[in-house]
């Protein structure tokens, strides 16, 4: 009898509570969703921004007053870029450097868009956004579809004297997807490029030299050359009648 009683308790709970039972994801569903998840990009921008004017920077020693008043010091940094969001959707934005993540919804976005800075550019950062079913849908909390940015570092041998003249050798430039090597022989190999760089701009001057010497050549005998051209088609057109000739006697 007693079990009798908390069968019914139970039965009566439920059936006041009614509680509402979300539908599964559908295959269907999941698809379509998976279709909009896909569209989602991720991106960046290098971009820089003036901290001379802001609390707690240490400007140069020595400067006048006129100096720090027209003074700048502009900071790179990176734009990161994350679109196509919908309200169908959220993601979870990870990467390599720290140890949180964060969520984004549409309401975070402008225009489907979520952008945020990245200050460190001294490390290689590798972005992972991983996107979700939002509880608009059937499937929510489904993951759905990851996409992957990397931002470079910064090189500042970039800023190194030894680097003049050979801005476009990869030790070299601005930015860096992969730490430089072999730091010890760094600076050989840079020269040894530079040499290479100078003795291949050196042939080339040489060949544009001797191109143009034949067409100042042309340009001065402009005469002989045409004479020269004609006596040589004449001699070609005098020498196939010969032969022409020489052919045909044959023939008789």
């Amino acid at each position: 009898m007693k079990k009798i009683k908390i069968l019914s308790i139970i039965l009566i709970t439920l059936f006041i509570s009614n509680p509402e039972v979300k539908a599964a994801c559908s295959i269907e569903e999941e698809s379509r969703l998976t279709k909009e998840a896909r569209n989602v990009k991720a991106s960046f921008e290098a971009a820089q921004v003036d901290v001379s004017k802001e609390p707690g920077f240490n400007l140069p020693d020595g400067m006048t007053e006129e100096d720090i008043a027209n003074y700048t010091y502009m900071q790179d940094y990176f734009k990161i870029h994350i679109s196509n969001l919908t309200e169908n959707l959220y993601v979870i934005v990870k990467n390599n450097i720290a140890n949180d993540s964060k969520k984004y919804y549409y309401s975070d976005t402008k225009d489907g868009e979520i952008v945020f800075d990245q200050m460190d550019v001294d490390r290689i950062y590798n972005y992972t956004i991983e996107v979700y079913a939002t509880n608009n849908t059937e499937c929510n909390g489904e993951k759905l579809y990851t996409v992957y940015t990397s931002t470079p570092m910064f090189n500042y041998m970039s800023y190194e004297p030894v680097c003049e003249g050979a801005e476009d050798y990869y030790a070299c430039e601005k930015w860096l997807s992969t730490p430089l090597t072999d730091l010890d022989n760094l600076v050989n190999r840079i020269e040894k490029y530079k040499e290479s760089k100078k003795q291949d701009e050196e042939k080339e001057k040489e060949e544009e030299k001797k191109k143009g010497g034949l067409k100042e050549f042309v340009k001065e005998n402009k005469e002989i050359v045409i004479v020269s051209a004609i006596c040589i088609v004449a001699i070609g057109g005098l020498v196939t009648v010969i032969l022409v000739k020489k052919q045909r006697s044959k023939i008789v």
